[in-house]
């Protein structure tokens, strides 16, 4: 092989490389998709059925899969800082959320 024959190679590689999907990628963008479908799931289930408490919950599950996604792809200090504040943030509101469903406040 000639060294034209091997650059061309190295840069059809290259280029092939490039249109693969890197790993986590697709389980990041699934991540996503799930927890936007929760958002807006969450929203039109209040709405529709006006019990605003499920409602409450089922978004409150999508901001902690959105917060679990920052954590797994945090590259820095203040990215982890955001996902712990989203993870913990929608645990609360989940848990004072089924509070008041038991008691019968909502």
């Amino acid at each position: 092989m000639n060294s034209v024959e091997c650059r061309y190679e190295a840069i059809a590689n290259e280029g092939f490389k490039k249109g693969l999907a890197e790993h986590g990628e697709v389980g990041k963008m699934l991540l996503r998709g799930l927890a936007a479908l929760l958002f807006l799931g969450g929203l039109v289930y209040a709405l529709v059925s006006g019990n605003w408490g499920i409602g409450a919950i089922v978004f409150s599950i999508g901001v902690t899969v959105l917060g679990l996604d920052q954590l797994r792809v945090a590259q820095s200090r203040s990215d982890r800082a955001i996902g712990w504040v989203l993870v913990l943030v929608s645990a609360l509101t989940i848990a004072f959320t089924a509070i008041r469903i038991v008691i019968g406040v909502a």
